[in-house]
C-alpha cells in the first residue's frame, strides 16, 4: 500500500542493506540484519525554494516505535554529517549504483560496518542517519557553482551594489585622469588621489570578500544547521518519544530500561548534535531548573533521562566544528549542562585539520566573542601532549603507566575485592591561589588538563585557571580524547602513511607543515578533516589506505561503549569476571594498539573507574 505524500518536516527512508565496496561483493547475501533509517530535513537550501512533497513519515515513526518498544535494551544511534555535504545516493547493486556517495553513502557504510563487525551490540540497537540541509560548494542541479554565482549576484544588497559601482567608477576615473590629463604637481593632489584609490580598493575588497563567503556557503550552512537542522532533529526525537508512549500507554517507563540515545557528530554536525541535546535537556527535564547563581547549579548531578522514554548514552564528536571553549568550564560554556548528562563522551581531534584551522577559525573570527587567538580555536584542533615540553610524542594512552597499568596523575585507589567497594579514581588536584582586584581565590583544577593544548605552549590547564569557579570541576575530565594527528595505516608498497596529516611525529606542527598540509588538502591528496572515515583508494598504484582503526574506534565506542570495545579489540570475552590486574593488561594491550598507529589517547578517569575498577556509579556533581 503506497503512502500519501505531502509537505512534512522530515523525510524517512530505509537504508538499503546491500553489498558495497567496503563490505565486498561476496557479502551481498550474508549481511546481518540491522534496522537503519535515513531521515532528512525537508528544509530547502534557499528560503524561496518550495518544499518537495515526501511520504508521510508518521507510519515509519510508528514502526520504529514498535521496534523499540519490543526490545529489552532499546538503543538508537544517530549519525550527523558536517558542512559542505551532498545528499548523494545509496549503493543499490552492481548493475545500478555499486558504490554509495554523499551522506547517504556514508550512512550506509556505517550501517554495514556496525552490522558486520560488532556482534556484541545490543539486539535492540537501531541506527538513524540524519541529514540537515547542507549544500556543496559545487554540487548538482541548483547547487552548481554557476547557479551559486548567479544567486549571489542577484541577492547582493543594493547598498553593496552601489558601493561597488561607485568604487569601480572612482578607479576607472582615476586611471583615465592619470592617462590623459596633465596632473598638478601638488602634494595635496597626490595624497588625495592615493586616498581615493585606497578607499575604492578597500570597498571593492570588502564586497568581494562577502561575495566569496556567500559562495563558500559556510555561514549559510551554519544558519541552516541552527535554524532547520537542530529544530527538525529535536522534533523527530519528540515524535519518537510520543510514538513509543502511544505504542503501549499502560507501560511504566520508570520500571523498564529507557531507550538509550547515542550520537556520532562530525564537523558542523557536532554542533547540530550538541545543540539538539541542549534543547532536549532543558525542555524535558524540569529538575534542571535551578538558581541564577553560577556555582549553585553545579552542585546537582543531572539525570541523563530526557522525555518520557529516552536516556542519553554515548557522545562521539569527530573533528567537531564547535568552539574549543566547550571543553573549558566557564560562564561562556553553553554546552556543559548538557554534555555532563551523557554516560560517556569522546573527542576525536587532529592538530592538522586545515578545514577547521583555516576555513572555520577564519570564518568565525568576526563572529566568535573572544579577545585572544586561543579563544577562537575549534574543538576539533585540540591536541594531546605530555606536560614536559622537552618530551617527544608518546602514543597510546599517554596518562597510563605502561608498566603497571595504573592511571597517572590520580588519587590513590583500592582494588576490587568481594568485601570492599573500590575507591573511585579522580585526577590529582592542583590547588592554585589567584589574586586579582585585591581578592584571593583558591581554585582546585585537575591535572588532567595539563595534557590538552590548543596552542603550542599553553595547555588548557592555564586557560582553565583563569576561568574556573572555586567550587567547579572542569568538564574536560569527562572526555576521553583521541588525538589522531599522527594516525597511520599501512599502504601496500609505501609502509605506514598518515591519513589526517603527514604523520611527522612532531610535538607541534609549524607554519611550513601547515602550508604543506593545506596544499595537499586542497589538491585532494590528504583529507585532514574527514580522513577518520576514509575508504581505501585502490588501483595500480594505491594512494590511500582505509581508516580501519579510527572507524573501529568511532563506531565501536558509539554502539558499544568503552568497556565492550576493549573486549572486542583485544579478544578478552571474560573481561567482566577478570581481576583488576588482568583488566589492566587488557587496557595496556589497547594502548599498544593505538600506539602502533600513532594515536595519542587521554583516558578519562571515569572510563578507568568503570572499565578497570568496575565502579558503575557516575558522579557528575560539580561539573
Amino acid at each position: 500500500m503506497s503512502q500519501s505524500t505531502g509537505r512534512y518536516l522530515i523525510n524517512i527512508e530505509s537504508i538499503p542493506r546491500v553489498a558495497t565496496a567496503s563490505t565486498g561483493a561476496d557479502a551481498a547475501n550474508s549481511l546481518p540484519e540491522f534496522l537503519a533509517y535515513f531521515v532528512g530535513s525537508t528544509a530547502p537550501n534557499n528560503v524561496e525554494d518550495a518544499v518537495s512533497p515526501v511520504a508521510d513519515p508518521t507510519p515509519t515513526i510508528a514502526e520504529i516505535a514498535q521496534f523499540l518498544h519490543r526490545q529489552a535494551q532499546p538503543e538508537i544511534l544517530f549519525a550527523v554529517h558536517g558542512y559542505n555535504t551532498a545528499l548523494g545516493n545509496f549503493a543499490t547493486d552492481a548493475n545500478q549504483q555499486p558504490q554509495g556517495d554523499g551522506v547517504k553513502g556514508w550512512y550506509q557504510d556505517i550501517c554495514n560496518d556496525i552490522a558486520q563487525n560488532y556482534d556484541q551490540k545490543s539486539e535492540g540497537l537501531m541506527m538513524i542517519g540524519y541529514r540537515w540541509p547542507s549544500e556543496r560548494i559545487n554540487g548538482h542541479g541548483n547547487d552548481t557553482l554557476k547557479s551559486k554565482l548567479s544567486y549571489a549576484r542577484r541577492s547582493l544588497p543594493v547598498i553593496l551594489k552601489v558601493i561597488v559601482i561607485v568604487a569601480f567608477a572612482v578607479l576607472v576615473g582615476l586611471t583615465l585622469v592619470a592617462l590623459f590629463t596633465p596632473l598638478p604637481g601638488t602634494v595635496a593632489f597626490g595624497i588625495g588621489g592615493v586616498l581615493l584609490l585606497l578607499m575604492a580598493t578597500i570597498a571593492i575588497s570588502v564586497v568581494l570578500t562577502l561575495f566569496l563567503l556567500r559562495i563558500v556557503g559556510y555561514f549559510r550552512d551554519s544558519y541552516r544547521a541552527n535554524n532547520f537542522g537542530v529544530p527538525d532533529l529535536v522534533e523527530l526525537i519528540r515524535q519518537l518519544d510520543k510514538a513509543v508512549v502511544e505504542a503501549d500507554p499502560a507501560a511504566d517507563w520508570s520500571e523498564r530500561p529507557r531507550i538509550k540515545l547515542s550520537f556520532i557528530g562530525h564537523s558542523m554536525g557536532s554542533f547540530v548534535v550538541t545543540d539538539t541535546v541542549r534543547i532536549l535537556s532543558d525542555v524535558f527535564d524540569r529538575s534542571s531548573i535551578g538558581q541564577t547563581s553560577l556555582g549553585a547549579d553545579k552542585a546537582k548531578s543531572p539525570s541523563p533521562n530526557i522525555g518520557n522514554v529516552f536516556s542519553l548514552g554515548r557522545l562521539v564528536l569527530v573533528a567537531p566544528d564547535i568552539p574549543a571553549e566547550t571543553i573549558i568550564s566557564s560562564r561562556a560554556n553553553f554546552l556543559s549542562s548538557s554534555l555532563r548528562r551523557f554516560e560517556e563522551t569522546y573527542l576525536f581531534s587532529n592538530e592538522g585539520d586545515m578545514a577547521l584551522k583555516l576555513a572555520s577559525t577564519a570564518a568565525n573570527y568576526a563572529s566568535f566573542p573572544t579577545r585572544t587567538r586561543e579563544g577562537g580555536y575549534r574543538l576539533g584542533n585540540v591536541v594531546v601532549r605530555l606536560p614536559d615540553p622537552k618530551a617527544p610524542n608518546t602514543y597510546g594512552i599517554v596518562n597510563l603507566d605502561p608498566s603497571s597499568g595504573d592511571l597517572l596523575d590520580v588519587q590513590p585507589r583500592s582494588p576490587i575485592t568481594s568485601n570492599a567497594r573500590p575507591q573511585s579514581v579522580t585526577p590529582t588536584a592542583q590547588v592554585t591561589t589567584l589574586e586579582a582586584a585585591g581578592k584571593t581565590l583558591t581554585v582546585t583544577v585537575s591535572s588532567y588538563l595539563k595534557y590538552l593544548y590548543t596552542l603550542q605552549r599553553t595547555s588548557l590547564l592555564d586557560r582553565q585557571l583563569e576561568l574556573l569557579d572555586a567550587n567547579q570541576k572542569p568538564i574536560a575530565e569527562l572526555f576521553t580524547v583521541f588525538d589522531c594527528t599522527d594516525y597511520r595505516e599501512a599502504l601496500p608498497g609505501h609502509g605506514q602513511v598518515g591519513l589526517l596529516s603527514h604523520a611527522l611525529g612532531k610535538r607541534s606542527l609549524n607554519l611550513i607543515d601547515y602550508v604543506r598540509l593545506s596544499i595537499d588538502f586542497f589538491r585532494g591528496k590528504i583529507d585532514t578533516h574527514g580522513g577518520y572515515f576514509a575508504e581505501a583508494v585502490t588501483g595500480v598504484d594505491p594512494t590511500r589506505p582505509e581508516a580501519r582503526l579510527t572507524k573501529q574506534l568511532i563506531y565501536g565506542l558509539a554502539c558499544l561503549g568503552f568497556q565492550p570495545l576493549l573486549v572486542a579489540v583485544t579478544d578478552c570475552p571474560e573481561f567482566e569476571t577478570q581481576p583488576p590486574a588482568t583488566r589492566k593488561q587488557v587496557l595496556q594491550q589497547f594502548s599498544r594498539l593505538c600506539q602502533g598507529q600513532g594515536i595519542q589517547v587521554l583516558l578519562a578517569a571515569e572510563r578507568y573507574n568503570q572499565a578497570i575498577l568496575g565502579i558503575a556509579e557516575r558522579d557528575r556533581t560539580g561539573y
